[in-house]
């Protein structure tokens, strides 16, 4: 009986021993990597950077640079009836200093050689081919020169006045085609200037409908679109001036360069003539 509850007591000793150990074993320890992590809280993240105004400049002009072919056009829809006006007078002018260009000329006022070649054929007695220089050498000297020819009786009083009137309505006819090349150059600043009067005016008629304060936003836009006219005609005059100037000049230098030749000729011609008829 004793060796059986013995044998009893050692089989429930064995059989409990097991979970008797599981229960008070103690927890394992934590592996490194949790103990870091439950150690080291995670690094807050940085907050965004507030974007300074030089920041937002650089971006605004790298969106306008981007867009740059579209910004003149858009200024230029900006600038309503007054820019297309400006523009059509711009290419009125423009018809102008092309003809100026291309007529105002030495070959066609006073070639090179017309002068002594004219001498050459007055000494061989060639009146004819002078008579026919106008034609084919068309230039003011030469019609001057077949005036000359054609009327070599004729004393050099009479025919030293009409040479330099035909050679003073020759310059003035030159100086009347660039006249129009000034008159744009007067009028675009002015329509640029009553552009921007207009649009101050518009920009103000608007302010004044939104309110007793207005929109400050809305008043700059309507003054620049105001302003751009008056870019517009001073953009456009500038080179209208300068090629006014450029074609008065050079008519002016002209004026002097044909009258040289043309009192040349008559004294050879007329005045040496009447001093060795006057002398024999």
């Amino acid at each position: 009986m004793r060796i059986t509850l013995s044998l009893a007591c050692a089989l429930l000793l064995a059989t409990l021993s097991p979970v008797v150990s599981a229960q008070t074993a103690p927890a394992p320890a934590p592996s490194a990597a949790a103990s870091d992590n439950r150690a080291v809280p995670a690094a807050p993240q940085p907050a965004a950077a507030p974007t300074s105004p030089t920041a937002k400049a650089a971006a605004v002009s790298g969106h306008e640079h981007a867009s740059g072919g579209n910004i003149w056009l858009d200024r230029f829809h900006q600038s309503g009836t007054t820019g297309i006006v400006q523009l059509l007078l711009s290419v009125f002018g423009a018809g102008f200093i092309i003809e100026r260009f291309a007529r105002l000329r030495r070959s066609k006022i006073a070639p090179r050689g017309l002068a002594e070649h004219a001498k050459k054929l007055w000494r061989e007695g060639k009146f004819e081919e002078l008579e026919r220089l106008a034609d084919e050498q068309p230039s003011t000297l030469a019609r001057v020169i077949s005036f000359l020819a054609k009327r070599r009786e004729k004393t050099a009083a009479d025919i030293g006045s009409i040479a330099n009137d035909m050679v003073g309505r020759e310059i003035d006819a030159h100086l009347q085609r660039s006249y129009p090349v000034g008159v744009v150059a007067t009028i675009e600043p002015l329509l640029g200037l009553m552009g921007m009067v207009l649009g101050m005016i518009t920009s103000f008629e608007k302010v004044a409908l939104a309110g007793a304060l207005g929109n400050p936003a809305q008043l700059a836009a309507g003054i620049s679109e105001a302003l751009t006219t008056t870019a517009l005609g001073i953009g456009l005059a500038i080179p209208f001036l300068a090629c006014f100037h450029y074609f008065r000049n050079k008519t002016r230098n002209f004026e002097i360069l044909l009258e040289d030749e043309v009192a040349d000729l008559t004294i050879e011609w007329f005045v040496d003539r009447e001093d060795k008829h006057g002398s024999s």
